[in-house]
């Protein structure tokens, strides 16, 4: 850096304009001159040595987190892994999603967030790299729905999002007129509560039985199997605003029906003023949507060492939503799990039970890539593509699957999925997975808390088909209490991931701390459970780690 004009440093260093003044030795230069002088060069050497100081320290610091063999506990594969490259990948695929529509959906840039996935494993990896094509259903909204209701005594056009909601996936457009109302009972489920809808809107009753016997789908698809032109569920009044939710075969595969017919959701308040006057009115319904059955893959990374018969899943969605780039969800878990595998290649890994690394597709669209993937392995689906896209692995190999899906999310909190909400025959395998994590956090002294696993990401598959899961992640759309701030800080009262399936899911959206200690925990436990001898005996609870 430039010194400025008067700096004591630059007038130490300039001689007066006369050719016969020596600095050192002229009689004309006093005792004070010299001390100043003498300070001035102290001051040098010292700012010298700061500067060789903090150099040192840095060096230090990136050396440690780098070099494989910095670990004094032991543990060092996590320490390999670098963040930078991570956000490296992260910058790339903004870059696919600007080029696609600021997306990286199964129908916007998610071939190409593959192709680039493909091409670092190839060329840096150590797998054998495939692909595993499916099918999946994209369902959207072209124009907004209107939903008006015509009576003896007043017409009502009710707000879209606010007292109606075209529920996903609920059928192809329709322009339906002065259309009859017909009330159902019993959740719409069997035959004899739907005898009197055709050619209706049918309006299904909000039933608070837990017996109900089918689920949205088969009640619709009835309903429209019956002859309904329009089908219309009243939410519970436990909520207040309509649902979203799918209406489609959760396990949807090539081949599965779809509705056809408008599927809507309305409040509680208005279900009761439909059902009440039923008699007497009349709907207008208007839908502009469409479905789309589309062909997109997973790509299956599997590892050339270790033992088969114990291998270990690695996954992450790749795709995102069609709001937006989805950098945070899950660019960092899809990242993550890429920079883990080629980090591991890196240092010449190899590991006692196999790795497979994943990248899902179609995880936005309600799981479809590793419910394909365990469809396929688990129970021998077949479907035009089955037989020439072999993957090298076999259901009965898994030992267990690790899942990360939102890895840096703004406002983070260590999260580490709870093993007890598994099924019965993989409970104990996936508590044995969470210690694995909770080791980690407790290692390092990071707070972190247990939540839950249940549903919403691909872990799904594995432990409802007997194959025990675990993973971390850094939360959506959850409040951040008061409590949770004190223990793992950020802003209380907001979401935990404020652009969570929206346009602003950019790189300004990653937590960098959040990013560096959550793939490291990725890393310790992939490191972890594959160095493992007797990893089966381990999940079975048989031995410690």
């Amino acid at each position: 850096m430039e010194q400025p004009e008067g700096s004591p440093l630059l007038q130490s260093r300039r001689p007066e304009n006369n050719s016969n003044v020596n600095i050192i030795n002229n009689s004309n230069v006093n005792s004070s001159s010299a001390s100043e002088w003498w300070q001035t060069r102290s001051r040098d050497v010292v700012a010298l040595l700061t500067v060789l100081l903090l150099l040192g320290v840095g060096l230090g610091i990136w050396v440690y987190g780098t070099l494989p063999t910095s670990d004094q506990d032991e543990h060092p594969h996590e320490y390999a892994l670098s963040t930078d490259r991570i956000r490296e990948h992260l910058t790339q695929f903004l870059e696919i999603a600007e080029k696609h529509n600021n997306s990286r959906s199964v129908t916007n840039g998610h071939a190409a967030s593959a192709e680039y996935v493909i091409s670092h494993l190839q060329a840096h990896g150590n797998c054998d790299v495939h692909v595993q094509h499916f099918l999946s259903p994209i369902w959207k909204v072209n124009k907004t729905p209107r939903l008006r209701v015509t009576g003896r005594s007043a017409n009502v056009d009710y707000i879209y999002e606010t007292d109606f909601e075209i529920m996903r996936y609920g059928g192809q457009g329709a322009t339906i007129k002065g259309a009859s109302v017909a009330v159902v009972d019993n959740g719409g489920c069997t035959v004899e509560n739907a005898r009197d809808v055709s050619g209706k809107v049918a309006i299904v009753r909000s039933t608070t039985e837990k017996k109900t016997k089918c689920t949205l789908f088969e009640a619709a698809f009835l309903l429209e199997q019956m002859g309904a032109r329009a089908v219309v569920f009243v939410r519970s009044n436990k909520f207040k605003t309509p649902s979203w939710a799918r209406v489609r075969n959760t396990d949807w595969k090539g081949g599965d029906p779809l509705m056809t017919v408008p599927v809507l959701s309305v409040t509680s308040s208005v279900g009761q003023l439909l059902e009440s006057a039923a008699s007497d009115i009349t709907l207008d319904v208007e839908t502009d949507t469409s479905i789309e059955v589309v062909k997109t893959f997973n790509v299956i990374c599997v590892g050339r060492t270790g033992d088969a018969a114990n291998t270990i899943v690695i996954g992450s969605h790749l795709d995102s939503v069609a709001a937006g780039p989805g950098i945070n969800d899950n660019g960092s878990g899809s990242a993550s799990t890429l920079e883990i595998q080629l980090t591991l290649a890196r240092i010449g890994f190899k590991p006692h039970n196999r790795l497979v690394f994943a990248w899902w597709g179609a995880e936005e669209d309600g799981l479809l890539g590793s419910r394909h993937f365990a469809r396929v392995l688990a129970h021998g689906w077949k479907n035009k593509w089955t037989e020439s896209e072999p993957v090298g692995v076999t259901w009965s190999d898994i030992a267990l699957d690790l899942n990360f899906d939102m890895l840096a999310s703004p406002n983070y909190i260590s999260l580490v999925h709870n093993g007890t909400d598994a099924p019965d025959s993989t409970r104990v395998g996936s508590q044995q997975i969470q210690r694995v994590f909770e080791d980690y956090f407790v290692r390092h002294d990071y707070p972190y808390k247990i939540t839950d696993m249940v549903a919403g990401s691909d872990f799904v598959p594995f432990i409802d088909n007997g194959v025990p899961a675990g993973g971390v992640l850094t939360g959506a759309s959850e409040i951040k209490s008061i409590d949770e701030r004190k223990n793992h800080g950020g802003l209380t009262r907001a979401p935990l991931d404020t652009c969570y399936h929206r346009d602003c899911d950019t790189l300004l959206n990653i937590n960098i701390v959040a990013l560096h200690r959550m793939s490291r925990a990725a890393m310790y436990a992939v490191s972890k459970l594959s160095t493992m001898p007797n990893l089966r005996g381990y999940l079975a609870g048989q031995s410690q780690f």
